[in-house]
């Protein structure tokens, strides 16, 4: 029988949050009712990138099996990505979600970091040059950034989620190899993350895909909806809407001039396959992105609420 996997737009139980491409939250992890068994039940987040700092505690982590996990530790969880944990009572740590979006824009000079970062990790063997409390005494520096009022909070934030991103990757090249996965399935999930990030929309066909792997394509379907709950074809369209995204917000393309960028036969295809895929017209969709650019202010005596944040460039 198939279970109906939860999602959500903010974080896990968050049923009312709106999708926002400036989406930011910082908040401590606290256990939940022995009803939920001190966990959070197998759910998804669809455009939310989020980074888990346990720092004490026993945690068990669900992809497509559960994982015992070691603290201290860093779980790495792109957007769309089926996930649950179990804690203990004691489990000590913080949560850091942004919008996919947001991630985009910050590493959107460095596709290689984005790239790595687009795969679940489970980081626990730390080197003398990135320590967890290195990763950990960023991730409060941005929290406290996130609730102040502080000239210069834009260019801070963009400077500490850089600096936390580059040693993450440093942290993860040092690891090459070594690192703990759930299982086989996540290794060819990455690897056909990394294919699409080197070819063109509609250059090749599923199947191709699978080839280059030595898996059946049926196979990298079961993998994609495990870890993604989307088929393979369905993975390499939000790519392309994500490349799109990119071009709308962060250019001054033109909707024409972008279609062609992303080898559409012409922009009027590339209008109904955003459209399809959105809900909303090129244009539309990049005068929705400005008009909600306006950051707005977070409450102070509600310092676990999330708050929306534009990233400088």
């Amino acid at each position: 029988m198939t279970t109906s996997i939860a999602r959500f737009n903010g974080i896990y139980g968050d049923s009312k949050a709106r999708i926002s491409h400036d989406y930011l939250q910082s908040q401590s992890i606290v256990p939940r009712q022995r009803l939920t068994d001190w966990g959070l039940k197998p759910h998804l987040h669809e455009n939310l990138f989020q980074l888990f700092f346990l720092e004490a505690g026993r945690a068990s982590f669900e992809a497509t099996e559960p994982l015992e996990l070691h603290t201290p530790c860093l779980v790495i969880i792109p957007a769309n990505t089926v996930h649950g944990f179990t804690f203990s009572p004691q489990v000590k740590g913080r949560t850091l979600t942004l919008s996919e979006a947001l991630l985009d824009t910050i590493l959107q000079a460095t596709p290689g970091v984005l790239v790595e970062l687009n795969s679940v990790h489970i980081l626990s063997d730390f080197s003398s040059e990135v320590s967890f409390a290195d990763l950990l005494a960023l991730e409060q520096q941005i929290h406290e950034e996130i609730y102040s009022d502080l000239p210069g909070k834009q260019l801070a934030l963009n400077g500490y989620f850089k600096l936390l991103f580059v040693k993450i990757f440093r942290l993860l090249q040092h690891n090459r190899g070594k690192e703990e996965s759930p299982n086989r399935a996540l290794h060819y999930f990455r690897e056909f993350q990394k294919a699409i990030e080197r070819t063109a929309p509609f250059e090749k066909k599923i199947s191709q895909f699978a080839h280059e792997l030595k898996i059946t394509q049926v196979h990298l379907n079961r993998i994609c909806q495990a870890v993604k709950g989307k088929t393979a074809q369905q993975i390499v369209q939000a790519h392309t809407i994500r490349k799109a995204h990119n071009y709308l917000l962060y250019t001054s393309l033109s909707v024409a001039e972008i279609a062609y960028e992303l080898q559409f036969v012409d922009p009027g295809y590339f209008t109904r396959f955003f459209r399809k895929q959105t809900g909303l017209s090129p244009g539309a969709y990049r005068a929705k992105a400005y008009r909600s650019d306006a950051p707005t202010k977070p409450a102070k005596s509600e310092p676990d609420e999330p708050v929306s944040v534009t990233a400088a460039s």
